[in-house]
């Protein structure tokens, strides 16, 4: 696979020129961390994707993709990104209902991300279904990669994620944990493995690749559009305070942190994606680490209560 690409050195730019940026705002920017992302998550797991990925003669790139397809593409890709600043159209009863919450929220999240642009995709330009990676491949390879990759950037997660410190102070008993992570582990399959793997691997990335007839420029493009979603998120949702941003976050913050911390791990998700032809791998790689990082939420929405922090409990007074 060639970097020997424009789109690869424009995206090492704006890579750079983010780093610089977080660096002139590294009082108030988690600078330490994003990087430790960068380098653990961004060359690392990629190297061993590299590694221990199926390893086909070369990536295919499709010959066939119509003027047509990439408007498409595009002029969809700026409709999600609207769509996505003013988030899922729930219903103002369902909101402080964690499940029918979830559930408004997945519903949206199938139309627009999965179900529209493969009926497009199938329906008027007939994109092969194995185009769209619903190949199954060399599953017994994926399933290994899979799982050493979630036992890795899960356990990455749970060691330093923001999203799992109650899980290390212990808020929740054992039995509670391996609960709230199997659901959200079961949920995530389909709710972010499905939805953005599609979106972001199957769909943009397979575009792109074909438009840029380079699988590099069609990594790194996916990889950047990929991080850049999640801004508008992170700032109309004002953060997280156990999240790295903390709470209310500038927007020129979360771009940067976008760019930094999340675009990274397209870089591992799109080769495995490029490497497999399928989304089998992808989806179950995500949805393996975010359960890590959805774990709290999914308790918490159950109804299930945090144990009192000894730790950070004030000290008796004598």
């Amino acid at each position: 696979m060639s970097f020997n690409h424009p789109i690869v050195f424009i995206y090492a730019s704006i890579f750079l020129l983010a780093l610089a940026l977080a660096i002139l705002r590294r009082k108030t920017f988690p600078l330490s961390e994003t990087l430790m992302v960068t380098l653990i998550v961004g060359l690392g797991f990629t190297a061993l994707v590299y590694w221990i990925a199926p390893h086909p003669a070369d990536i295919p790139l499709r010959q066939d993709m119509k003027p047509s397809e990439l408007i498409f593409t595009v002029a969809y890709l700026f409709a999600t990104a609207a769509l996505l600043i003013r988030g899922a159209p729930v219903p103002k009863s369902w909101r402080e209902h964690f499940i029918k919450k979830q559930i408004a929220t997945l519903g949206f999240k199938l139309l627009v991300f999965v179900l529209i642009p493969l009926a497009a995709l199938r329906l008027i330009w007939h994109v092969d279904w194995a185009d769209l990676g619903f190949s199954a491949g060399d599953v017994p390879a994926q399933l290994r990669a899979a799982g050493l990759l979630i036992l890795l950037f899960g356990g990455f997660n749970l060691i330093a994620g923001g999203a799992a410190a109650p899980i290390r102070k212990r808020q929740f008993t054992s039995g509670q944990v391996v609960l709230g992570m199997s659901l959200a582990f079961l949920w995530n399959v389909v709710e972010t493995g499905l939805v953005e793997e599609f979106y972001f691997r199957a769909f943009l990335q397979g575009r792109l690749t074909a438009f840029f007839e380079s699988p590099a420029a069609g990594i790194c493009a996916a990889s950047l559009l990929f991080g850049l979603a999640h801004a508008p998120g992170i700032y109309l949702r004002r953060g997280d305070k156990h999240g790295p941003l903390g709470e209310h976050p500038t927007l020129v913050v979360s771009i940067l942190y976008t760019i930094l911390g999340l675009s990274p791990t397209g870089w591992f998700t799109g080769l495995l994606y490029g490497r497999c032809q399928s989304l089998l791998a992808p989806i179950l790689v995500h949805a393996g680490v975010d359960a890590v990082a959805h774990t709290t939420e999914f308790l918490e929405g159950m109804g299930i209560r945090r144990r009192v922090d000894i730790q950070e409990s004030p000290p008796q007074e004598a």
